[in-house]
């Protein structure tokens, strides 16, 4: 029994040694491609650790990629033969001179009447030339010979041919561990994403997907130690921001819109603090004016009472409160002895202004009395939006069907230096076990011509 013991370790071992042998071997061949020199903005998907994430969320939950169709393993795979060489890391970049939504990327052909096939039949590209393919609307265009492709996407028509015919014959290009980019060959990140002041990760786990960003500081001076108000934590949507608006964003304009919370009026009197909270549904009693006849036929105006329900919202931010006071007085937007401000400013609900020491309320509850007592945080800015509650209390179809896979969205931001900030969120689904790359392909599968099918357990209405 030992001896059994003994063998089956050392095949274990010998396994886990050639398992990462393999992966660290494509990991430092695809690191040593070339990308071209004028790169502006470099993306990189990591196949390999795509692969690894997605065969153990399949040893943990194998239920759910439980496959629907009858076709055969060897028939999916023959379905799905591009003729590419699949490289651990797949690098796609923008350029330099070229429109900023333009992309391009280099492969490796493995089986050239394999890659004809697919993109004549799986693509339905128009050829151009003996070698020269595109889309019907010139936004995908690919160039290839028999060891390579480059392919070019963009959503406007631009001339690519010359730029593919350079990244064939790799002209003008820079090994990437040379170049700018080179911190981003170490990541093991899903996706990510680099350019001169921006460094972005995703990663897709089971149940949700985490994203990281890091970028230059252009709009916010957070404030030196954050704090914030307490708020609710069972709310549909709740957000703070401690930080003041940089002055090259405030343009001055003579002419302010009157809406309190135009962009023009905000800057006027937003001082380093706002927050937001949608806590509940609540009724509203609107008046109604329609008009009837009387006795003598003459058309008189009635006014009727209405049941509404709207969301329980209040908005609350640091201003000058008594300026903002005369500044609704001076337009007749103030109800002084309610409080409540013209529908012409803020439509849709009845909102009430209450000011009070440096503190402005805006509200749709006409008793709010919030408490301004606050705490500190890391973060200067918080997000977080309750997708469940979102449906639940806005009934409307369109909202559910969109987002109706979708737990939970959380997003937060701190300073880390001068002009820098990072970003960190959560993006959660109702179904926890499955991977969030296959929810989301599941999600879009009616825009997308896949041979994979994969039974969820959160199921979402096709769309006609």
């Amino acid at each position: 029994m030992k001896k059994f013991l003994k063998i089956t370790a050392v095949i274990v071992i010998l396994l886990l040694v050639f398992y990462f042998g393999f992966f660290k071997y494509r990991q430092i061949q695809a690191n040593k491609v070339v990308i071209p020199a004028a790169t502006e903005t470099l993306f990189k998907i990591n196949i390999d650790e795509l692969y690894k994430t997605l065969a153990v969320s399949y040893l943990k939950h194998p239920s759910q990629y439980a496959g629907t169709d009858k076709k055969s393993i060897r028939e999916k795979i023959a379905d799905l033969n591009t003729g590419l060489t699949i490289p651990a890391n797949i690098y796609i970049y923008s350029l330099k001179g070229k429109a900023k939504n333009a992309l391009f990327t280099r492969l490796e052909i493995a089986d050239s009447l394999a890659f004809n096939s697919f993109i004549l039949k799986k693509l339905a590209l128009i050829k151009k030339d003996a070698h020269f393919f595109q889309s019907a609307d010139s936004t995908f265009c690919l160039l290839f010979n028999k060891k390579t492709v480059s392919m070019a996407f963009t959503s406007i028509k631009e001339p690519a041919r010359n730029i593919l015919q350079e990244l064939l014959e790799q002209k003008n290009m820079v090994k990437i561990k040379d170049s700018k980019f080179a911190q981003i060959t170490n990541l093991s990140d899903h996706l990510s994403f680099q350019n001169a002041g921006n460094l972005s990760k995703i990663n897709f786990r089971d149940g949700r997907i985490d994203f990281t960003s890091e970028f230059e500081n252009k709009w916010i001076e957070p404030a030196a130690k954050p704090t914030h108000r307490m708020l609710n934590p069972e709310s549909t949507i709740s957000m703070w921001l401690n930080g003041k608006i940089k002055p090259d964003l405030i343009t001055k304009n003579n002419n302010i819109s009157p809406s309190i919370l135009s962009k023009e009026s905000f800057f006027r009197f937003y001082k380093d603090y706002i927050d937001f909270e949608w806590t509940k549904t609540i009724t509203q009693v609107d008046t109604i004016v329609g008009y009837e006849y009387n006795e003598n036929f003459e058309q008189v105006e009635k006014k009727i009472l209405q049941d509404r329900k709207i969301p329980s919202i209040a908005i609350n931010l640091t201003a000058d409160d008594k300026a903002v006071s005369t500044y609704l007085k001076s337009l007749g937007a103030l109800d002084q002895s309610t409080g409540k401000i013209s529908s012409l400013m803020i439509p849709l609900y009845q909102t009430y202004f209450k000011g009070n020491n440096g503190n402005v309320l805006l509200t749709t509850v006409r008793d709010a009395k919030p408490d301004l007592k606050r705490t500190s945080s890391p973060d200067f800015f918080y997000f977080k939006l309750d997708f469940r509650k979102l449906i639940k209390q806005t009934s409307i179809p369109l909202i559910a069907d969109k987002f109706g896979t979708f737990s939970q969205l959380k997003i937060k931001a701190k300073s880390t230096g001068k002009d820098k900030i990072k970003m960190e969120s959560e993006l959660l689904f109702l179904n926890k076990d499955a991977n969030a790359l296959i929810q989301l392909l599941k999600i879009f599968k009616n825009g997308f011509n896949s041979s994979l099918d994969f039974n969820l357990s959160v199921d979402i209405p096709a769309r006609k």
